[in-house]
């Protein structure tokens, strides 16, 4: 599970007030003595004595006045829940896998890793996965392939990567846990804006808001500081907060997240 602030929706309930007309008015039954109405004096009458229904069953006032309160009711509720899911996206969000292939621009350099120690990969959750170098070298998530022979994704929505020889990578990889606090790599959100982290963050946004995750349309993910808080899960749903131009955040339900891995 994604060491991940969630976030808890508090579910409330309505009380639902039905109305006994139709027991009241069937409480008391017409003298014997008494003539029905006729047709003019129905017309004329509110609640026509002679339209009650038996005792136990709904009269068609009751019917008709239950009715478009429940009607209205449901269809208030409807549009509440419409107008929240218009605002946050809807359905769950997709966890996927993203590892190099031969469709990759892959550009060979020098080993990054050199004699230092390795990390467990920030934006990987699989085992064997790993991040060395500089910040500089944007090594997002590496793993070893054949040998001594590394690549690393530096961009995955470029589908850019880099590859390199290290016997020390070679050596310790094989021993790296999974990261439970992994981030995703990219993410999508509804329309396919992809959006991806970004290692400084040099912008003024919203109210002094941080992000480290920008996306190609221009718009970005806001937190309070933390990247960890970009995202608050919820079940299999990731809720983040986006700023399009530098205005306020909407909240939006991310439609797919993906995390280095096989």
């Amino acid at each position: 599970m994604h060491a991940v602030r969630r976030t808890l929706a508090a579910a409330a309930a309505a009380p639902l007030l039905v109305a006994g007309l139709a027991a009241c008015g069937s409480s008391e039954e017409p003298a014997a003595s008494e003539q029905a109405p006729t047709v003019e004096e129905q017309s004329q009458a509110e609640e026509p004595e002679d339209s009650e229904a038996p005792e136990g069953s709904e009269s068609p006032e009751d019917q008709g006045s239950d009715g478009p309160e429940h009607s209205e009711g449901e269809e208030s509720g409807d549009s509440d829940d419409a107008g929240e899911t218009e605002a946050t996206g809807s359905g769950t969000t997709s966890v996927e896998h993203l590892w190099i292939d031969d469709s990759w621009t892959i550009e060979e350099t020098d080993d990054i890793c050199g004699e230092m120690d390795l990390s467990p990969a920030n934006y990987s959750d699989q085992e064997g996965f790993f991040s060395c170098g500089p910040t500089a070298a944007s090594a997002l998530a590496c793993q070893v392939e054949a040998e001594n022979l590394v690549y690393c994704i530096t961009n995955a929505p470029g589908r850019n990567a880099i590859s390199f020889a290290s016997d020390k990578a070679a050596e310790d990889a094989g021993t790296m846990p999974a990261n439970e606090d992994a981030l995703p790599l990219q993410v999508t959100l509804p329309g396919g804006v992809t959006c991806q982290p970004i290692s400084h963050d040099h912008d003024q946004h919203f109210e002094d808001m941080f992000s480290w995750y920008s996306c190609d349309d221009g718009s970005e993910l806001l937190t309070d500081e933390d990247i960890t808080n970009t995202f608050a899960v919820e079940g299999e749903t990731w809720t983040v907060q986006r700023s399009v131009d530098k205005g306020a955040p909407e909240e939006v339900v991310a439609a797919t997240v993906t995390f280095a891995g096989t």
